[in-house]
């Protein structure tokens, strides 16, 4: 019940990333939203082909921002994806990562006017939207007032821990207020302002409080490391799925004891 996101080195074929991470012991991948290198728009066959040969389940797939041109139309043919790799959770940005105050109530509008259009796709392929947190501050708020609004039964939030701590270390308001509606996440470390997305435990981020919150809503999906090979010290890419794996497992017996 660990996985990783194929983010963690876009100069790697999508073949070697499963190979790579089967190696070390993942049983689950997830695909990230950089669709030229994972060809989950055009060579779905490809990574069937690829789930099945390594033996391994797609936990999430990421989808496009809300606010692109032709979201719904490009979340309808990754949602069919989704399905034929028998994967049920497509995380998606509800907004631009940085949000003024004054757009909150525009970004919101836009998102909710296109959640009839969302909820019909959802039902139709029998997945689940997972809404990211991004930056703490107005996009949070954008999330956090949609979360009151769209129905839990196809909307709920994806937990990125590193973007919840931009210019921490921070308290843990969205987990502790919204973690009832958690049903994927992204563990991965802060060092320091533009740097991130490291292995938990190269940076500040008590993962001890983050993996408190989730063992009490009894999560039960796989514990997603999205680590990039940008800013870890783990400069081989091989050491660096080693080490994401390892510490995976660790999280994931923290999550486990009471």
């Amino acid at each position: 019940m660990v996985s990783i996101s194929t983010c963690f080195d876009y100069t790697m074929s999508l073949d070697d990333q499963f190979k790579l991470a089967n190696e070390v012991g993942f049983k689950h991948i997830s695909l990230s939203s950089n669709y030229e290198h994972n060809g989950l728009l055009n060579s779905l066959e490809h990574i069937i082909t690829l789930k099945n040969k390594y033996n391994m389940r797609i936990d999430t797939i990421h989808g496009c921002q809300i606010a692109d041109n032709n979201c719904i139309d490009t979340l309808y043919i990754i949602a069919h994806a989704a399905r034929k790799l028998e994967s049920d959770t497509i995380v998606i940005h509800p907004c631009p990562f940085f949000v003024r105050e004054t757009e909150v109530e525009d970004k919101l509008n836009i998102l909710l006017s296109k959640a009839s259009e969302l909820e019909n796709i959802a039902k139709r392929f029998n997945i689940k939207f997972a809404l990211e947190n991004l930056h703490p501050d107005g996009a949070t708020i954008v999330l956090k007032r949609a979360l009151d609004v769209m129905d839990k039964n196809y909307f709920g939030m994806c937990y990125d821990s590193t973007h919840a701590q931009i210019d921490g270390p921070r308290k843990f308001e969205l987990l502790e207020e919204y973690r009832n509606r958690i049903i994927a996440v992204h563990i991965s470390d802060r060092i320091k302002e533009f740097v991130d997305h490291v292995v938990p435990g190269e940076g500040f981020i008590d993962f001890s409080t983050v993996m408190k919150h989730l063992r009490e809503i009894d999560y039960n999906k796989p514990i997603l490391m999205e680590v990039l090979s940008d800013y870890t010290s783990f400069k081989n890419t091989k050491v660096l799925v080693k080490e994401a794996y390892n510490k995976a497992i660790e999280l994931r017996r923290m999550l486990l004891n009471s």
